[in-house]
């Protein structure tokens, strides 16, 4: 689920809809149309009802934030009669934004010969704050009541974001093992396997990466646990590819 701090100190909000709407302002940026908020988080109201409720949420929104009268610090909140969003020129730091930033860093460089020496250092590092930041889905486990569309805006979130830190592992494992840390390539195709089991590509990687640094025993042990998952979840069976792998492992001398 999310979680917002400020001034160092974790925020408990009572109000479910004003995280939901520090969320949405925090992923979408730019200001949104008061009539437009109140149809996304309360379409069962009626257009007086829902400003209404949007006024609540914001008061709560504001009252965790400790915007009150007396704002002892910038807005983080920009507000007008018609429109609201997040001021993010007031010292915000996202976990997103920080993964956007690396992904596009890395994205550059991939388009063109293959990096390395202090370059492929500096994107490593880039790409490991990244990597580490992530804990899982987006908005994962949090939901509100009869909010249809925000749980489709979510849903398109959440596969958007999982590309992005999907590809984050990706190259920081190739890089890893391009650097000679094979170690640490391994423990990142780990953790990315860990929010993905399913994902053939990434015990594929795992196995080649444990039979690289010599440890046939873990390579064979990658595959026997993703056959077992694929079985146990989808009564499947590895690809020829992944058989094939595990066969030449198994061989090798």
């Amino acid at each position: 689920p999310p979680e917002v701090s400020h001034f160092d100190r974790r925020l408990t909000f009572s109000d479910r809809k004003a995280l939901a709407l520090l969320a949405y302002f925090a992923a979408e940026g730019g200001m949104h149309e008061r009539h437009r908020l109140s149809r996304l988080f309360w379409p069962e109201s009626d257009s007086a009802h829902g400003r209404t409720a949007l006024r609540i949420s914001l008061h709560h929104l504001r009252q965790t934030l400790e915007e009150g009268p007396q704002l002892e610090h910038e807005s983080h909140l920009l507000i007008t009669r018609g429109a609201l969003g997040l001021n993010m020129d007031s010292r915000i730091d996202l976990d997103l934004y920080t993964l956007q930033t690396a992904w596009s860093l890395v994205r550059e460089q991939t388009t063109r010969e293959e990096v390395q020496g202090e370059i492929r250092r500096t994107m490593i590092a880039r790409l490991q704050h990244a990597a580490a930041l992530y804990r899982n889905g987006f908005l994962e486990d949090f939901t509100l009541r009869d909010t249809v569309d925000f749980d489709n805006w979510v849903g398109i979130q959440r596969g958007y974001w999982y590309q992005r830190i999907e590809q984050v592992f990706d190259w920081l494992s190739q890089l890893q093992s391009a650097e000679g840390e094979i170690e640490q390539a391994i423990a990142t195709v780990e953790r990315w396997r860990s929010f993905d089991p399913l994902n053939e590509d990434i015990s594929l990687r795992l196995m080649q990466f444990y039979f690289a640094s010599g440890n046939r025993v873990a390579a064979l042990r990658t595959y026997e646990t993703y056959q077992d998952v694929l079985m146990t979840e989808l009564s499947a069976k590895p690809s020829p590819q992944m058989v094939a792998q595990a066969a030449f492992i198994r061989n090798a001398t």
